[in-house]
């Protein structure tokens, strides 16, 4: 039996990594045996370092060329490469699971494009109604090509099942589709971390570590709404957030989700700060982000699932702002207050909050989202008509490598 997860759980922002790896062991504890395969809609095959980002070589292109610049290259890299190794990996699959992740989001085309061009291998593949869309995020803005991309996608997919990972993601997605859409609120897979990287997560020991978890201003100010000099204040946050930590009796960890632009604007600022501030090195794999969070007695962060596994391994974080998703989240836990909106924020109004968050036991709310996320993976499986099959278990080998790899 095969389930195949779409999504793009390879990219260098190590989030959508541990999406894919939790929601792989939440099918997996339901149908042990079944093979669990990825496909990653941006073309990747593994986990691997990060480079130049596409991202960036995008950026160079005219604003008004964009667009038309992601939709030839991602068709041509759709034709010439992907199209038929994914309707071979699709063609004897059981069950496709879109999700989750920001997928339904609309900057110049990349994620429309990406999802229409799987959609066209489902229905090649004679998959379509065997799809589930799972925890998804959608965003509210969206153009009149992506809006058309994604109804076509719709269309090809015809999922059994959909799921947004927020209320208002399930808003969006009614309309943006504009029909009549029964869409459930699942919370996002990345809860279940503690379960699912428990070989991982180092001991805990009371060392008083703060992690800051370091995101470029190239990234957090994408539509250019903060001033022109947002990067160098930022910039500056960061460091005295850092230098203050060490002065109140932190240690500090300075880390990201591994994407490229993060860890180059990290180690810049790192080269300015005293020596005894940790500069951890890029995470590889999702495991070893997990592990770098789980490191910390508590986080600081714009990342959405640096402050997602945070919690789920409740380690007490504070959200920082520059999309609607993380306020998204931290309203969904209960923990609205402890997420910042200034775009700049206050140093000493962080560390204030940071203090009473650290009095706050969070685990009963924790409780009741897992036992949710279970439920629907549980729904999902008895729509698709797997619930209860059993399975051959996979031989030796098999067992082996797929550690080895991820330990990897």
């Amino acid at each position: 039996m095969k389930i195949v997860i779409c999504a793009v759980p390879y990219s260098p922002n190590l989030g959508d990594g541990v999406i894919y790896e939790n929601i792989k062991q939440l099918l997996l504890e339901r149908l042990p045996g079944a093979e669990v395969s990825a496909l990653d809609i941006a073309g990747r095959d593994d986990y691997v370092k990060a480079g130049i980002s596409k991202k960036s070589l995008v950026n160079k292109v005219p604003k008004l060329l964009r667009p038309y610049a992601v939709c030839t290259y991602f068709s041509l890299q759709y034709f010439l490469r992907w199209r038929s190794k994914w309707i071979a990996q699709l063609a004897d699959a059981d069950l496709i699971v879109v999700g989750g992740g920001q997928l339904l989001l609309d900057v110049h085309l990349n994620f429309p494009v990406k999802l229409f061009l799987l959609s066209k291998a489902v229905k090649a593949a004679g998959k379509s109604g065997k799809v589930a869309v799972f925890g998804v995020g959608v965003s509210k803005s969206m153009s009149s090509a992506g809006t058309g991309l994604i109804k076509r996608t719709w269309e090809n997919l015809a999922p059994i099942q959909a799921s947004t990972r927020d209320v208002a993601s399930a808003q969006n997605l009614k309309l943006i589709l504009a029909q009549p859409l029964e869409v459930k609120v699942t919370p996002d897979p990345g809860i279940y971390s503690q379960q699912t990287f428990a070989p991982f997560l180092p001991p805990r020991t009371a060392g008083n570590v703060l992690g800051i978890c370091i995101s470029s201003p190239l990234e957090l100010n994408q539509a250019g709404v903060e001033k022109q000099d947002y990067s160098e204040r930022i910039g500056k946050y960061f460091q005295e957030l850092a230098q203050q930590a060490t002065t109140l009796g932190y240690r500090v960890h300075l880390f990201t989700n591994g994407s490229p632009e993060d860890e180059a604007f990290k180690d810049a600022l790192a080269a300015e700060l005293d020596p005894e501030i940790v500069n951890l090195p890029r995470p590889g794999v999702p495991s070893q982000l997990v592990a770098n969070i789980g490191q910390c007695d508590c986080i600081i962060a714009h990342r959405l699932h640096a402050n997602i596994v945070a919690y789920a391994l409740d380690i007490p974080s504070i959200g920082l702002n520059w999309d609607s998703k993380v306020q998204s989240f931290f309203e969904l836990t209960g923990r609205g207050r402890f997420f910042m909106q200034a775009p700049v924020p206050d140093v000493t109004r962080t560390f204030k909050l940071l203090y009473q968050a650290l009095q706050v036991d969070g685990t009963g709310e924790k409780v009741r989202l897992t036992q949710q996320l279970t439920t629907e993976i549980a729904a999902l499986l008895e729509r698709s008509g797997l619930a209860g099959k059993a399975f051959a278990p996979e031989s030796e080998p098999d067992q082996a490598g797929r550690a080895a790899a991820a330990a990897a």
